[in-house]
């Protein structure tokens, strides 16, 4: 009886669950990639959960992630320009709406574009002794939607916006210079055919 109630309640959890990421359903696909600029936000976490940006560390965090993506790069393969950051902005957003990723062809495109974009969250230190003192209490630490420290890569097809491939990953501090250069590194690998698993 009481496995098939733990069997009940796993079965409850797994199907209350968050929808995760696109996650890696195919390989990386090879073709020339331009990368446009990274995308970031830093927000901080209020006691209440609530959200609120940082404007002065996103812009450290931004400069840092585009200075690690230039060193790491080829010239010729970043996109820098104001028309990129505003596909970079309206691909972000086609992103969050995408549910699955596209059925793999055996023909991958010859240009492709990558989208980088890095999403994390500061929890302020009223938060972490509210959700600190509520975890003692109910044995868990509730959130409304815990610490979000992502970042992914996605490669859309150049000439046609098509979502091809996606990664996501934790991030490390982008406000940080040598963080960001080990995140920008990161995911150029997982994005790499010959070096991602």
């Amino acid at each position: 009886m009481r496995l098939v109630f733990l069997g009940a309640v796993w079965a409850l959890v797994a199907c209350t669950s968050a929808p995760a990421p696109l996650a890696d359903s195919i390989a990386p696909p090879e073709g020339a990639i331009t990368y446009l600029p990274p995308l970031v936000e830093i927000t901080l976490v209020t006691a209440s959960g609530l959200r609120e940006p940082q404007l002065e560390e996103t812009e450290t965090a931004r400069i840092n992630l585009a200075d690690a993506l230039a060193s790491t790069v080829p010239a010729e393969a970043l996109d820098s320009s104001g028309p990129a950051r505003a596909r970079a902005e309206a691909l972000a957003q086609e992103l969050d709406t995408q549910s699955a990723l596209p059925t793999p062809t055996n023909e991958s495109p010859a240009e492709l574009i990558a989208l980088i974009r890095v999403e994390y969250d500061l929890e302020s230190s009223a938060s972490r002794l509210v959700q600190g003192g509520l975890g003692l209490m109910f044995g868990g630490v509730p959130g409304p939607d815990g610490i979000d420290q992502t970042a992914q890569i996605a490669l859309f097809d150049r000439a046609t916006s098509d979502l091809v491939w996606s990664h996501t990953a934790a991030a490390y501090d982008p406000r940080d210079p040598e963080a960001a250069k080990r995140l920008i590194n990161k995911l150029i690998a997982a994005s790499d055919p010959d070096t991602a698993l």
